[in-house]
């Protein structure tokens, strides 16, 4: 964990545990790595399990 981030609690960890994996794994996809695509649906879930009041964002004007 970044040493400035310490003391902000598990949660803030976990999140910042999986930007990162989410980063790595948006490379690996940009590479055509095979299961990369997995990695990115799977991280992408678990950070929107962490924030649900993110997970239904359209663009300004899109009416759903």
């Amino acid at each position: 964990m970044d040493k400035d981030a310490e003391g902000l609690g598990a949660d803030f960890e976990l999140w910042q545990q999986l930007t990162d994996d989410y980063e790595a794994a948006l490379g690996a996809l940009a590479r055509a790595e095979p299961g990369a695509r997995e990695r990115v649906v799977k991280l992408s879930r678990a950070l929107q399990h962490m924030h649900p009041e993110l997970s239904d964002l359209s663009p300004v004007g899109d009416e759903r």
